[in-house]
């Protein structure tokens, strides 16, 4: 005789926010996206600035949503594909939290290795109707590409393409050309050095400074015009740059190990601005550094799909932005982890985003010799003061290069408060015949500020603010505990005991699902910008239900 066994899923879906409301998804955080239903609502694509500036290359936005995979950025070489939310302004006031999952991987039926990554960048709300992105490649869309006057006999300045005008941050998923300085006669720009000693170009990099998995932060644009002068033993030239032609700066950066990486190498290999000089520190991966020890590295991306955490494949990146209480020393403290597989890993922790700093743009030539340029001995110094925008915005982008056809794709997008109400997976099996009861909250947290921190337990969860939510963008609406899906059965909620029952109709075999949300019972976590993430509750029904 065949058992009827009941699974019950409860996947997280978490989602952010900031000082907008929460009673809908509309019009503030919380924010999620599957992009796996072909809806891309409240969602917009960019186009590119100088979209004709590298013949041959066609510089159109690739950002696709393909069902059931997800927002496909990229599949090709010499690829941008960007979106961004207008629609949901922040400031550096409000604490957020920004998941999503993603997947890289070289394009089937393509040759070749990995090639540049994802970017996670926020940029000046206001300039959010005029966002054009930047360059393909190791730009990742956020930065500039200079070049050469000429190259080959041909001017070639055309080929120059502006960054995002009023980028503020990015975050990336750098396979290796992000963080450092790029000097050939089409493509030039800052970066970290390639040695010890910035004025020289080994032709052998040293290990630490030719990592092909990391983390790597980027700072703000340079916000207005500047003339500057890069020397060389054998000359010197001058430069005019206006607004996108410089900053950006390499803040942080970390290599995160993998199949590419030596022995321990991601221990090695980090590297933090010091804002007072414009050099490089190496990281001192050690417990509460900002750069700390990684027991056992990883490579950034997957190198597949995946459904599920536990595949090898799998990715998600976790980026924290906390307000930082010293509004003089600089923006948000910024945490960034990757879940890889089933293990999540605290890659760069607590960096403060500076509100001044210098840095070397060490990515002009001192002097050009035969078309090839010459990294300059003494390069331009620049200090300059990153002004807070009123309102950030938030987008992604993914780039490729010249050499290798490469997908990647994001999915399950959540933008949730730093101290939202937090729900987490579930599974359970083996149920006997009857109504299913389910006890979501039970690995879900409420926080609270303790006096000396905010700390997290499910006690301090608000039951009675429990919500049902048909799909990702319908809320049944406050104290609605009642729901019934015809052909499948009716669900339940009961506030005193905080438990969700679901009664399948008779015969009914497959799967039936809803979402949750909830917030917490102490002020000021029982406010609606602290609402949690939606969660799906997904009974399976294996076999017939008599």
């Amino acid at each position: 005789m065949k058992k009827n066994i009941y699974l019950i899923l409860i996947i997280l879906l978490s989602m952010m926010s900031t000082s907008g409301t929460a009673q809908t998804r509309i019009g503030g955080f919380p924010f999620f996206r599957s992009f796996l239903d072909g809806i891309m609502d409240e969602v917009e694509r960019p186009g590119p600035n100088n979209p004709t500036a590298k013949p041959g290359v066609d510089r159109s936005n690739k950002a696709d949503l393909v069902k059931n995979l997800g927002l496909q950025l990229t599949t090709l070489k010499s690829e941008v594909g960007a979106f961004y939310l207008p629609d949901y302004p922040f400031t550096t006031n409000d604490g957020l939290k920004i998941e999503f999952e993603y997947m890289m991987y070289t394009t089937p039926g393509s040759t070749g290795g990995i090639t540049d990554g994802i970017t996670m960048f926020l940029m000046d709300a206001e300039r959010a109707g005029e966002l054009e992105y930047g360059a393909e490649g190791a730009g990742f869309g956020y930065t500039y590409r200079w070049t050469n006057k000429t190259l080959e006999g041909n001017n070639i300045e055309g080929q120059r393409i502006k960054g995002i005008l009023g980028g503020y941050l990015a975050i990336a998923l750098d396979q290796n050309n992000f963080k450092t300085v790029r000097m050939e006669g089409h493509e030039q720009r800052n970066g970290v050095f390639y040695d010890d000693d910035p004025r020289k170009t080994p032709s052998t990099k040293p290990d630490k400074y030719n990592t092909y998995s990391n983390v790597t932060i980027r700072g703000a644009a340079g916000p207005d015009f500047r003339e500057v002068v890069s020397r060389h033993p054998s000359g010197l030239l001058k430069y005019q740059l206006y607004e996108g032609d410089w900053g950006y700066p390499v803040l942080a950066t970390r290599h995160t190990g993998g199949s590419r990486s030596s022995e321990d190498l991601w221990n090695q290999a980090g590297f933090i601005l010091a804002t007072d000089t414009g050099g490089y520190l190496q990281g001192g991966f050690q417990a509460g550094n900002i750069i700390p020890p990684i027991a056992q590295g990883f490579d950034i991306a997957g190198g597949g799909t995946f459904t599920d955490p536990d595949e090898p494949e799998y990715r998600k990146a976790i980026i924290k932005l906390e307000t930082n209480p010293d509004a003089s020393v600089g923006g948000f403290k910024i945490t960034v982890a990757i879940q890889h597989g089933n293990e999540s890993t605290t890659v760069i922790e607590n960096f403060t985003f500076p509100k001044k700093l210098t840095y070397i743009e060490n990515g002009l030539p001192g002097a050009i010799n035969n078309d090839f340029p010459l990294i300059a001995t003494v390069p331009p110094r620049i200090t300059y003061e990153v002004e807070t925008p009123d309102q950030l915005v938030i987008g992604f982008m993914a780039a490729t290069g010249t050499e290798t056809n490469y997908t990647n794709v994001i999915k399950n997008l959540r933008i949730t408060p730093l101290f939202g109400a937090n729900t987490a997976n579930d599974d359970i099996t083996g149920h006997r015949r009857g109504p299913v009861t389910i006890r979501p909250l039970d690995n879900d947290l409420g926080y609270i500020d303790s006096g000396s921190g905010v700390i997290g337990d499910k006690e301090y969860l608000d039951p009675s603010s429990f919500r049902f939510w048909t799909d990702e963008y319908t809320c049944l609406g406050d104290r609605k505990f009642e729901h019934t899906v015809n052909g499948e059965g009716r669900w339940v909620y009961d506030e005193t005991t905080a438990e969700a029952l679901f009664f399948p109709e008779k015969g009914y075999v497959g799967e039936a699902s809803i979402m949750y949300d909830i917030k917490g019972k102490e002020s000021p976590y029982d406010g609606e910008k602290f609402r949690s993430s939606l969660a799906i509750i997904s009974v399976t029904l294996a076999d017939e239900y008599p």
